[in-house]
């Protein structure tokens, strides 16, 4: 699946490099949160969309990992105690009935 993912990511990683090439002379104007760039080159603005998108997966992706981790070690955590239960169990004495 990483294999997959790594294949996904340099089509892209490739596609918009192309697409910086063909666009390097275009200059666009940008407003941004009420701020003003003018005269920007438009791959200039396709790396900082790129950049911005992997920032906010990166935490979205770290949010994601944060919760299955906490899960896992409630998960490890309910199964010791399982276990132990279990072997406490296997350990006690018969009872003979008469």
């Amino acid at each position: 699946m990483r294999i997959v993912g790594l294949i996904f990511a340099v089509v892209v990683i490739g596609f918009l490099i192309g697409f910086m090439i063909l666009n390097s002379q275009t200059k666009v104007d940008v407003d941004l949160f009420g701020h003003r760039i003018f005269d920007i080159s438009l791959s200039m603005v396709c790396l900082y969309a790129f950049v911005a998108g992997m920032v906010f997966v990166l935490i979205f992706a770290l949010a994601d990992e944060i919760v299955l981790r906490t899960y896992l070690y409630r998960a490890n955590k309910e199964n010791k105690e399982l276990k132990q239960e279990l072997s406490a169990l296997r350990n006690l004495p018969f009872e003979e009935e008469k």
